[in-house]
């Protein structure tokens, strides 16, 4: 895909003005800026109404507005799933803490695993209001959503890759490499049947984990899917359970939160880990060696993965250039904690 230089931004749509959006909203220019300030409280109806209104018309203020015309905002943003688990907040930090240090401000958009959500999200974004975007979100992606912005700004993935977009950046842990540590690990300690319970399979990084666990393990795999949530962990578990004849004697969940929902399921079922069942995880997140027992899981260097990204995408947004396509792969290592012991004889 053929793209211009990023250097045409003389040419970004002029804002509203307050007074279009008061207009539109049926309210005064003072409640507007009421409702974007949060300084002084507004019906709840009304500042939803003017928030709409905002978002149709594309209003951003006027100091935003004059930093558009001189041709940038200094400002990207950063789209994650889910701001509650500490490894996305590592990532965050990484980025907000690479932008900084050149100067630039970050807008988060958490999209909780939505694509509904998320698709707004970009909808705001489209609007050129930014200098570029470091996209770590965990629903699946669509590809045509992101070639369409990277018409207009440079685009770096962190920790994600998305089938056939071309001309990204990208930085990620080895995923890959993660899932062989855990399978060539439970191997070792003598387990041969596993329960593999894998993230959404649209999204690479969660095959990847699956793919090198398989290999490495050699043994009988059932994998079930999850969608990196703590309740998907338990669900599924809590079902195998429940349907009889569990016959694993260690389970890979492909995220820590959900290793934690699998924890909770044996626990509740009467076995015990690692005695019982053996359970490991994947992103080592700060809770994971605080769990009971401490979790077995690989670390990947979310902080690390936030700031390669954003560092890479900004050489190219201060330069006004569209980067060339670009892979960062930052290694993995296992975290051997209690909850993996042999099977028991």
């Amino acid at each position: 895909m053929t793209r211009e230089p990023y250097g045409g931004r003389s040419a970004v749509r002029r804002p509203a003005s307050i007074k279009d959006v008061a207009a539109a909203a049926g309210v005064s220019p003072t409640t507007v800026s009421h409702v974007l300030s949060g300084n002084r409280p507004v019906n709840e109806e009304t500042a939803a109404r003017v928030r709409g209104v905002v978002n149709r018309l594309g209003y951003v203020p006027a100091s935003l507005a004059r930093s558009l015309q001189a041709g940038s905002t200094s400002v990207i943003g950063l789209l994650i799933p889910d701001i509650s688990n500490t490894f996305f907040a590592e990532l965050a930090k990484g980025a907000e803490d690479a932008a900084h240090d050149l100067g630039y401000g970050l807008i988060l958009c958490n999209t909780e695993f939505d694509a509904d959500r998320e698709d707004r999200y970009l909808g705001m974004i489209r609007s050129r209001f930014i200098d570029g975007m470091v996209y770590a979100s965990g629903s699946a992606p669509s590809r045509r959503r992101l070639e369409a912005l990277m018409g207009k700004f440079p685009i770096a993935l962190a920790d994600e890759e998305v089938e056939g977009l071309e001309g990204a950046l990208i930085a990620s842990a080895d995923h890959e490499a993660g899932g062989r540590l855990v399978g060539e690990h439970l191997r070792e300690l003598g387990h041969h049947r596993a329960l593999m319970l894998t993230g959404p399979r649209a999204l690479r990084s969660g095959v990847a984990r699956a793919q090198g666990f398989v290999r490495a393990f050699r043994g009988d795999v059932v994998e079930r899917e999850g969608d990196f949530k703590e309740a998907s962990g338990h669900r599924l578990v809590a079902r195998l359970l429940e349907e009889g004849g569990f016959d694993r004697t260690a389970v890979f969940a492909a995220n820590d939160l959900m290793a934690f929902g699998a924890l909770t399921a044996l626990r509740e079922a009467g076995l015990s880990v690692p005695r019982d069942v053996s359970v490991v995880g994947f992103d080592d997140i700060r809770a994971a060696s605080l769990a009971h027992p401490p979790l077995t899981t690989v670390h990947q260097p979310a902080y690390d993965v936030g700031r390669t990204a954003t560092a890479q995408l900004l050489q190219y947004v201060t330069r006004g250039e569209v980067p060339p396509a670009s892979r960062h792969t930052l290694p993995v290592t296992l975290k051997v904690r209690g909850s993996t012991a042999p099977p028991t004889p």
